[in-house]
């Protein structure tokens, strides 16, 4: 890649951005935060004032009261729930210091966490050592103590706080390190507290307000950092620093909760109205990352409903507004589960039910409650724990539209009885997160049939980064065994593509689109959706030696036929013709990940050719 197109990327980032960055990494060498956020005393408890034992906590009544004691016996015998995607032993209190996927201990825990790397850790993935303390396991505990009253769970809310401010003072640690892991540890432990408050007249006692002091005086002087990467860093930080303010101001020190909650209204308002775009895309191009930043937006806009404070802007509200539409038209009405679309780091925020990982539906209802004013269209336990399961003035859900384009972010959808799709359209205004051009999800009766890869680990060996982002794992044309951009880092490709012919035709419901990439290769793709029919047009030209075409398949235990042209199983049948003669027509085995950390195998129909052709691909299921 030439220096003039690197340079043309990186223009592309922002140069207000890239000063932040610099400026960032600049304090960060000469030891200004080291100075300006010293190393800190482990905080001693109490950090809560709970009633006297007669007075018995109460819930919401469509609590599965059994199933939250459960739970939060499992974190008080030692497990943790982990990106959100089964058990593991962690311990109890957790070991902070140990990676829940190696169970690695960090020694480098004493240092300041200016001093810590990003990478070259001794367990491996960073992400393995922040996620207990996230802090979802205290939250478990909470609402266990809240559906059952024992005073083991209590005494083990007060372990768990008491433990982690002694193993991680102030600044002190991998703990500290991340600005936006500070901020999701201070919204749970403030949802905790909120909850308790709420449902068992508990009081927060004044080491809660030292913790909630401290968070917000590591989050607030490194917003600069937060606010150049354009994603979600700087929506869940600012969003933090704004429910902590609420906080202080009532509990704690009121001068310093008004500066706090300020900033964080500054900053979320500002990250708002840059990073949603009109049609409610995100920056991320991720449909977990949307969920995140929609989660950390209806936290924010809940407390502040919650202390009577001034509604947020009517800008910033509409384009809240926007992308909860957003995330209903990708979530699946019969499964809730969306497209496996772009990064995916296992987050799932504010788990108050008892919904999988992959049910993107609560959030959609928590969010369409307060940006839409719409009732759930179904009980919904989260809305009913915040109190928001009443006085909604829509009507139920968001309405989505079946046929849509949102060019703005670079979706198409296609609706028809029983199915729909979704064409990744080639439009980045902020950095694209996979190399995914005109990929296609086809969902049928609720089942995700052609699907994303997803992202596995951001800390995986170099192979598996270039696969799970690059083009290989999507339903979409590969030119000479390349990616459709070239990859600057791990979190960057350059000589970003720009849709072409862009076209949707409601009436028919079919769309097209096409590219042009920078080594002069050339893509078309035309969908076309009917019921019980798929019919995928590709116009491929400009290849140098091949070209492959792959419909990335779900997992049938029935077993699979590929034959003469056809790949079929039980439930959907695949028909490819060509122009030109097929150098390969072939069922080879791919990978994907459902949740962070986790890779599965799956069938991959690879079609490929040695000249300039198009392609037409049948796709047919019972209708």
């Amino acid at each position: 890649m030439s220096a003039l197109a690197k340079a043309r990327t990186y223009w592309r980032l922002g140069p207000a951005n890239l000063a932040r960055a610099a400026l960032y990494r600049a304090l960060l060498r000469a030891g200004h935060y080291r100075r300006r956020m010293p190393l800190g005393e482990p905080l001693r408890g109490p950090f809560f004032v709970f009633p006297e034992d007669s007075e018995a906590p109460h819930r919401p009544a469509i609590t599965d009261a059994a199933a939250w004691t459960a739970k939060a016996q499992r974190v008080l015998g030692g497990e943790l729930p982990v990106f959100s995607n089964g058990w593991r032993e962690a311990g109890f209190p957790p070991r902070w210091q140990r990676s829940l996927i190696t169970q690695v201990d960090e020694p480098s825990r004493a240092l300041h966490w200016s001093m810590l790397p990003d990478f070259a850790l001794a367990g491996g993935d960073v992400k393995g050592y922040w996620e207990s303390s996230r802090f979802d396991g205290l939250l478990i505990l909470a609402l266990g103590w809240l559906c059952s009253g024992r005073i083991d769970l209590r005494e083990g809310i007060a372990r768990w706080l008491e433990d982690w401010c002694a193993q991680n003072p102030a600044n002190t640690g991998l703990q500290w390190k991340c600005g936006q892991e500070t901020g999701l540890r201070l919204m749970h432990t403030l949802l905790a507290a909120d909850l308790l408050a709420r449902w068992g007249g508990v009081k927060p006692a004044p080491a809660l307000t030292d913790f909630v002091c401290q968070h917000a005086e590591r989050i607030a002087p490194t917003m600069l950092y937060a606010v150049a990467q354009d994603n979600n860093h700087g929506t869940s930080e600012a969003a933090a620093l704004y429910v902590a303010g609420l906080f202080l101001a009532r509990h704690g020190d009121a001068a310093a909760g008004r500066r706090y909650a300020a900033l964080g209204r500054r900053w979320l308002e500002e990250r708002i109205g840059r990073l949603v775009m009109p049609d409610g895309s995100f920056s991320q191009h991720s449909t977990n990352y949307h969920r995140l930043m929609l989660d950390t937006c209806a936290l924010a806009e809940t407390a502040r409903r919650e202390h009577g404070e001034p509604a947020f802007s009517a800008a910033a509200v509409e384009r809240l507004a926007a992308a909860t539409r957003w995330l209903a038209a990708w979530t699946d009405p019969q499964s809730g589960d969306a497209p496996n679309l772009g990064a995916n780091d296992g987050a799932r925020l504010f788990v108050l039910d008892g919904s999988a990982y992959r049910d993107f539906r609560p959030s959609v209802r928590w969010a369409a409650r307060l940006f839409l004013d719409t009732a759930p269209d179904a009980a919904d336990e989260r809305l009913a724990w915040l109190g928001l399961d009443q006085d909604a003035r829509g009507e139920a859900g968001p309405r989505t539209h079946a046929t849509q384009l949102l060019a703005d972010g670079g979706y198409a959808r296609l609706g028809t009885s029983g199915a729909w799709a979704l064409l990744r359209l080639p439009r980045f205004r902020f950095r694209p997160s996979h190399a995914d051009a005109l990929h296609l999800d086809l969902w049928i009766d609720g089942a995700n049939r052609l699907r994303d890869g997803g992202s596995f680990s951001y800390n995986a060996e170099d192979h598996w980064l270039r696969y799970f982002g690059g083009t290989a794992s999507h339903n979409t044309v590969q030119f000479d065994g390349r990616d459709q951009m070239p990859r600057l880092s791990r979190f960057l490709f350059g000589d970003w593509l720009v849709a072409e012919e862009l076209t949707l035709d409601e009436a028919s419901t079919t769309v097209s689109a096409a590219y042009r990439d920078s080594q002069g290769a050339r893509h078309r793709r035309r969908v076309r959706l009917e019921p019980g029919r798929c019919v995928v047009v590709d116009e491929v030209a400009g290849l140098r030696d091949k070209a492959v075409l792959r419909w990335r398949i779900a997992p049938d235990p029935g077993g699979w036929c590929c034959a003469d042209g056809v790949w079929s199983d039980a439930r959907l049948r695949i028909a490819v013709r060509s122009s030109a003669p097929l150098a390969r027509f072939e069922c080879v085995e791919g990978w994907e990940s459902r949740h962070y950390d986790e890779k599965t195998p799956l069938p991959v129909l690879e079609v490929e050719i040695g000249a300039d052709a198009t392609l037409t691909t049948e796709i047919t299921w019972p209708a």
